[in-house]
């Protein structure tokens, strides 16, 4: 009786990681297809993802973790493409570009103009109760403006709840 207990309470545990597992991917999803949405409806079809930033403008593992699950879902989907990260960021380098606004516009175009890129993608995150929400920016790479824009609540399941867990320990230790 005990053992049928316990496997009873092991296939529970199981099958709710699992249902947060899949919330998880279908959040993630559902803002790739927010931003697949904006980019289409504009026709524009090759996306530069920057690293996502946190609700202080920081670049953070998790930002950049969530660009790639972003990016990563986009090519999946296979109606966009994305430039490569390296590429992005080496090209930004060469150009002097550290960020994206009109300050920079000039810099902004000719990373895009050398990436061959339609639009830039931005993001911030911010950690509330309910999960992670995230927004994304499809950002104009000649105005250097928004043009459009796409958000989700994402669970704190899966890869970003060991993410969060490794911040809250760095975090705890200063």
């Amino acid at each position: 009786m005990i053992r049928l207990l316990c496997s009873l309470v092991l296939l529970i545990l199981w099958h709710s990681a699992v249902l947060a597992a899949s919330k998880y991917e279908d959040s993630v999803k559902e803002l790739a297809e927010g931003v697949a949405a904006e980019a289409i409806k504009m026709k524009k079809s090759r996306l530069a993802l920057l690293d996502f930033v946190d609700s202080t403008g920081e670049v953070t593992p998790i930002g950049q973790f969530l660009a790639e699950e972003l990016a990563t879902h986009l090519l999946v989907a296979g109606e966009l493409k994305v430039v490569d990260r390296k590429l992005l960021v080496a090209t930004m380098e060469k150009h002097q570009l550290t960020h994206l606004d009109t300050s920079q516009a000039k810099a902004a175009k000719k990373v895009a103009k050398a990436l061959r890129a339609d639009l830039y993608v931005t993001g911030a995150y911010l950690e509330i109760p309910e999960g992670v929400q995230v927004t994304a920016k499809l950002i104009g790479p000649y105005t250097v403006f928004p043009v459009g824009a796409a958000r989700a609540i994402i669970p704190k399941a899966g890869p970003l709840a060991a993410l969060l867990k490794q911040r809250a320990v760095a975090a705890a230790t200063r």
